[in-house]
């Protein structure tokens, strides 16, 4: 068997290494750099940045999820102000348009549906600082951008996409508010076990899948309970970056599949979308990766895979993810739940599931989470909300 295996060229990781960021840039012949970025995360070094990187043009991303409306922005900024390469410093939003920047900046007459059949494509040097642990964006060859005019998330795949160089450094990652913090390690969470269980996966990405599962398990908790664990948050960055290859090098699943369905109508963040509807996921494909899911539930320390789906609804109402949701419950009619089901089909992850559903068991799970919702504070034995049909 012959694997291929997709990494950033360079990996720069540790307490600190957000220092090493101007000798990068110098290294890779950036001159005039266009560093976009989230103002909530690098608020406290925005100042010492700009004096270390003069030449740099600074741009701030709106709030939300990257959409071609403001790719098209941001492309504008970066040819008036003749800008060199590129630099993200922010979550998955920030990074993701990063992404596709550096490939358009040289490519401008592509599509983002052009990008995957495409065997070379040039782009500007890039650079990828995550100041979330959770998307793993900064490892993978994949970006998510909302097409505004068809409503639909779009997320093409292509080795260019993937940085030159990634820096993790998790003291940028103390000021993200704690839902933020939740939603995205759960979102990487969910990208270690679905590249494990999908019928992509090989052994290289097994491996990241594994250690991901691991470092992210062990420090979720502990970074939840105590935001200000330097150690806890750099084990999480590191997880959530092995979590990026492992699905970068195999695939998501069904949980991302429905997940963007649900944040496209509701315009909710990824992660908590797909912290939503995992739980329910991993019932509907249990049996058809029994042993896959029984090894990841000894990673975790669970007892048996019956456990599994537990243990991650255990997880959504310590870091109040149900609560979060709950205002959603009622506008989960069955009407808008066949439109959720067809979005959901037509998009990745429904053919990589060990499980291949119909709109008939997609229609099933997103009825499953709206009995979740339906339950008050969120409090309440796990076998109560198992099926709804």
């Amino acid at each position: 068997m012959i694997y291929e295996l997709f990494l950033p060229k360079k990996i720069v990781a540790g307490i600190g290494s957000f220092q090493r960021l101007s000798a990068e840039t110098a290294q890779r012949k950036i001159k005039r750099p266009f560093i976009i970025y989230s103002r909530s995360a690098i608020a406290s070094q925005l100042n010492s940045l700009k004096q270390e990187l003069p030449n740099a043009y600074f741009y701030e991303i709106s709030k939300g999820e990257p959409t071609t409306f403001e790719l098209e922005r941001a492309l504008a900024k970066l040819g008036v102000n003749n800008c060199d390469g590129i630099i993200a410093i922010g979550g998955g939003s920030v990074i993701d348009l990063a992404k596709a920047m550096a490939v358009f900046a040289v490519n401008p007459n592509l599509s983002l549906n052009d990008i995957p059949y495409l065997t070379e494509l040039h782009r500007l040097p890039f650079i990828a600082v995550p100041t979330t642990a959770g998307t793993g964006s900064e490892a993978t060859k994949v970006t998510v951008i909302t097409d505004e005019k068809l409503q639909k998330k779009l997320n093409p795949a292509h080795p260019s996409f993937i940085p030159d160089v990634v820096i993790l450094d998790a003291i940028l990652t103390v000021n993200v508010p704690p839902s933020v913090t939740s939603f995205t390690a759960l979102d990487a969470l969910t990208h270690a076990i679905e590249a494990f269980v999908s019928t992509k996966a090989n052994a290289m990405s097994d491996f990241y899948a594994k250690e991901a599962i691991s470092c992210i398990s062990k420090n979720i908790e502990t970074v939840f309970e105590h935001p200000n664990n330097i150690e806890a948050r750099q084990q999480l960055l590191i997880g959530s970056f092995y979590a990026g290859i492992a699905f970068s090098n195999s695939s998501t699943n069904l949980a991302h599949a429905t997940g963007r369905a649900l944040g496209v109508k509701f315009h909710m963040p990824h992660g908590q979308c797909v912290a939503l509807m995992h739980p329910f996921v991993i019932q509907y494909s249990l049996e058809s990766a029994y042993e896959r899911y029984e090894e990841i539930a000894k990673i975790i320390g669970l007892n048996g895979t019956q456990f599994l789906s537990g243990y991650l609804d255990e997880l959504n109402r310590k870091q109040h993810i149900w609560k979060s949701a709950q205002q959603m419950a009622p506008l989960l009619t069955d009407e808008v739940i066949e439109q959720l089901a067809e979005q959901a089909l037509s998009g990745n992850g429904i053919l990589t599931n060990r499980k291949v559903p119909s709109n008939e068991d997609i229609e099933v799970i997103f009825k499953q989470l709206r009995k979740r919702l339906q339950i008050e504070g969120g409090i309440v034995e796990w076998q109560q909300c198992q099926v709804e049909k």
